[in-house]
């Protein structure tokens, strides 16, 4: 039965991992996307998944912004909100895998 258990906890550990990464690839992704809407390029085809990743990403960029301050022109709570995310799963992983 404890086999059994620690097996799970590791499965677990390694889903919430790859949950970490799939979402520290949003926030990449979601930078990316802003720099091209800032630059006033067109979309075009990929206009949905900018939309996507504004509704998956910016709320919780939307946390960070609220105590960051932009550096002049430099937004650097996707930053902090990357860190978080890659720290924070990574340590969620590891307390969860045992």
């Amino acid at each position: 039965m404890s086999l059994l258990a620690a097996s799970l906890r590791v499965e677990i550990g390694g889903y919430v991992s790859a949950l970490a990464l799939v979402y520290s690839t949003l926030i990449v992704a979601w930078v990316i996307g802003s720099w091209v809407m800032a630059a006033e390029i067109r979309p075009g085809r990929f206009a949905p998944v900018l939309h996507f990743l504004e509704a998956v990403v910016g709320p919780f960029i939307a946390i960070f912004r609220r105590f960051i301050p932009m550096l002049g022109p430099v937004d650097i709570s996707p930053l902090v909100a990357l860190l978080v995310v890659q720290f924070g799963g990574g340590l969620l992983a590891s307390l969860i895998a045992g």
